[in-house]
């Protein structure tokens, strides 16, 4: 197998995390830079940088310059990572419901119209995708950005999962942000980004569990931070 992808190193993640969500990548297995790069066709330096994304995302540990193992990856790591962003992105929408830019408001109109009328999963996440870029750019600061971007590999990968499994939720979980961005409405467009991206992450761990990858479910409910007092404090 030989990597076409420019940036090489989101790919050497890129494919760790398939190997991640296939089973054939378990916690505590070791991964071996030199094996990753001859199967991959290039050469150690995308590699560990791919690696480092990866413990970024608390998927990967490195004891050692040439030596990394698997983290602990279970459905409590898939939540974590959702809740966190849903965290940083309710902020983001408490911000832009709050300044009520008629020209964010058009942009995000059109997208939630397109959103509407679209059943491609490929074709859904590229939109949900701007989606959401739109908002951060309107909302965020350059730190706030920043955090953001380091989502970048375990949160847009188990989102595909929702995307495929759960469409219409998806939908309608944008749709309710959508609209409460429109209407200047402060604490619903927090709580809308926070429960959007907690259904994701709940359809994501369904998705892993009948792939085998997470055990079946118990009977316990999963639990989610409280986190709606972080979000009164800031004042959006």
């Amino acid at each position: 197998m030989t990597l076409e992808r420019a940036n090489t190193s989101e790919a050497v993640a890129a494919h760790i995390l398939q190997q991640l969500f296939t089973g054939r990548l378990r916690s505590g297995q070791r991964l071996d830079l030199d094996e990753i790069a001859a199967e991959l066709g290039v050469s150690r330096v995308p590699v560990r940088e791919g690696l480092i994304q990866l413990e970024r995302d608390g998927l990967v540990e490195r004891a050692h310059y040439r030596r990394a193992f698997v983290a602990e990856f279970d459905d409590s790591t898939v939540r974590e990572a959702f809740e966190l962003y849903g965290m940083l992105s309710a902020l983001t929408n408490r911000r832009v419901a709050a300044r009520r830019d008629p020209a964010v408001a058009e942009a995000l109109g059109k997208l939630d119209e397109a959103l509407a009328g679209c059943d491609d999963p490929g074709e859904f996440e590229a939109l949900a995708r701007e989606f959401r870029r739109v908002v951060n750019v309107a909302g965020a600061g350059n730190h706030l950005r920043a955090l953001l971007r380091t989502f970048s590999g375990l949160v847009p990968a188990a989102a595909r999962f929702s995307i495929d499994d759960a469409l219409p939720d998806e939908r309608a979980a944008l749709h309710a942000e959508y609209v409460a961005l429109r209407d200047g409405d402060v604490a619903a467009a927090g709580a809308a980004a926070l429960a959007h991206l907690r259904l994701t992450a709940d359809n994501a761990v369904r998705a892993l569990r009948r792939r085998g990858v997470f055990p079946p479910s118990g009977t316990r409910t999963p639990e989610w931070t409280d986190v709606a007092r972080v979000l009164e404090a800031e004042g959006a």
